[in-house]
Parts: structure tokens; C-alpha cells; sequence
């Protein structure tokens, strides 16, 4: 009975670090790695067939992404041909992506629950204007 109530316990402790990253803090430390000058412009209204319908809006000349779609607040970089973005509700993470501009109406890459990390298990993603 000990062993199951600890393992519940771990279970609880593992979701929320999964899930309980705040953009404050480990999200802006993620886009961080997403350092280079963006030599795209990601604005527009993108279509996943996943994801729906995502927003996004990039100032001309800026990095900073921000945006909507299926619910989730969307902030992010752009870096170099790699838009690095984060999906979150109520200042908590949900989920990260790094999507590169195939031409002008395609981003394609990968996401994953929580932080994207090298040691996370990632989903292709692929979005269309």
C-alpha cells in the first residue's frame, strides 16, 4: 500500500514538471537557444490539420512572435529560417515547437509536451498557409 501511494505521488510530482513550466522563466530560458537574427517573417494565418487554425503575428523587423490557435496563447522567436515557439494557458507551458520555413507557406518540424530538450520524444508538425 506504501509502494503504491509513493508511486502516485511520483506520478503527480512527473506531470507537473511536465506540464507546470512557467513561460516566465523556463520558457524564455528555452527561446534563448533560438538566438539568431530572423531572416523570416512568420505573420499570417497558418492551418494544421492537428493543431486548426494558428495565428501568428511577427512585427517587421522584430523576432518576437506572438499569437492564438486551438486554445493555447502562442509566444516565440523567429531564429534564422526557424520559428521556436511556445503554447501555453495561463502562463503555463503545454507544449514547445521548432518549425522551419519550407518557401513562404509551409513550417515544418517538430513539437513535444513540455520543453523540446534532446531528450524528449517529439511529434512532426507541419503548418500551412
Amino acid at each position: 500500500m506504501q509502494k503504491l501511494f509513493i508511486l502516485s505521488i511520483l506520478a503527480v510530482i512527473a506531470t507537473g514538471t511536465l506540464f507546470g513550466q512557467k513561460e516566465e522563466k523556463e520558457g524564455k530560458a528555452w527561446l534563448n537557444g533560438c538566438a539568431d537574427a530572423a531572416t523570416i517573417n512568420v505573420t499570417g494565418l497558418w492551418r494544421s490539420p492537428d493543431w486548426g487554425r494558428i495565428s501568428l503575428n511577427q512585427s517587421e523587423g522584430s523576432r518576437k512572435v506572438v499569437g492564438s490557435g486551438d486554445g493555447w496563447e502562442i509566444s516565440g522567436v523567429v531564429s534564422g529560417t526557424t520559428a521556436c515557439l511556445l503554447f501555453s494557458h495561463n502562463g503555463k507551458i503545454a507544449y514547445t515547437a521548432k518549425l522551419t520555413a519550407e518557401g513562404a507557406t509551409e513550417l515544418t518540424g517538430v513539437y513535444a509536451k513540455g520543453l523540446l530538450t534532446p531528450a524528449v520524444k517529439t511529434i512532426p508538425m507541419h503548418l500551412a498557409k
